[in-house]
């Protein structure tokens, strides 16, 4: 084969080559998807996505934010148990040497509840008899979360009834509504006070009328004084007592005139002595 019908094949396969390249590279149809010119987009548009585009970050900034404070709730929420746990054991030795002191005071409790001027009111003269009998009160809270409690009246022995202990406890039901259930008072033959007051409409304002009663629990005022006034600090009601024997002596004194003097006065030491008994030797009154 001669040189030139060789450089006649190979400048045919060359045009080939190019004819294939160019049929490769073939312009986009006129209907094909193309990227929108901003400038042709309408400024409304422009601004939905602006704002889309904004409302998605404040969301991934917010989920951010939220984690954050539930991680520091649980960490606040063990912090408060560890608290709880320390300090009632460090309120459970006051309290414990509180009722010691308060066991050598005779009827401490009963003129407790007799001088408190709300709950003297659900008080006859029976109960104010039976509550004599009283030698300790203890208010127990259920849980850390304080999800109930339970009320303990302690009696010497009496002669209305055999329980040495009659509790009425409070807590959460099934559906979470308040429930309470009490300890059956054994009474004793001739002395059941629930029984004498039937029918009397007075027996629903009692004191025992209210430790048997569990259908006005949301209304229930007797627990709501014991639990946040009583029990917190029952020696100032127990006070009220020996403050108002101390102003009669005064007016007595007063009523004598200069010259007389009084035979013997000791009910202002009595009630710093008995302060001391109940808040310890160590509590400086003045």
């Amino acid at each position: 084969m001669s040189g030139r019908s060789r450089g006649r094949k190979s400048s045919r396969a060359k045009n080939r080559g190019k004819g294939r390249a160019k049929a490769r590279v073939r312009p986009a149809p006129d209907d094909a998807p193309r990227d929108p010119d901003p400038s042709q987009i309408p400024r409304s548009q422009l601004g939905r996505k602006r704002r889309k585009r904004g409302m998605q970050g404040s969301m991934d900034t917010l989920e951010n934010v939220q984690l954050k404070l539930e991680n520091m709730n649980a960490q606040a929420d063990r912090a408060y148990l560890r608290l709880s746990r320390k300090f009632g054991q460090l309120r459970l030795q006051h309290l414990e040497r509180r009722n010691h002191l308060i066991q050598n005071i005779p009827g401490f409790w009963g003129q407790a509840f007799q001088n408190h001027p709300q709950l003297a009111s659900f008080l006859n003269s029976q109960e104010k008899e039976v509550l004599s009998y009283l030698n300790s009160l203890e208010v127990e809270e259920l849980g850390l979360a304080r999800l109930g409690y339970k009320i303990k009246f302690y009696f010497d022995r009496n002669p209305y009834f055999q329980n040495k202990v009659l509790i009425k406890e409070y807590g959460c039901g099934p559906s979470g509504q308040v429930v309470s259930r009490s300890t059956p008072i054994q009474w004793l033959p001739g002395h059941d006070l629930q029984s004498l007051s039937q029918g009397n409409p007075e027996n629903n304002r009692s004191f025992f009328g209210w430790f048997s009663n569990h259908s006005s629990i949301e209304s229930d005022k007797i627990v709501e004084i014991i639990n946040e006034e009583l029990w917190p600090n029952p020696l100032q009601f127990y006070l009220l007592s020996e403050g108002a024997r101390v102003e009669k002596g005064k007016e007595k004194e007063g009523r004598q005139g200069p010259g007389k003097q009084p035979v013997e006065t000791t009910q202002p030491g009595a009630c710093i002595e008995v302060e001391r008994m109940v808040l310890g030797p160590h509590v400086s009154i003045t």
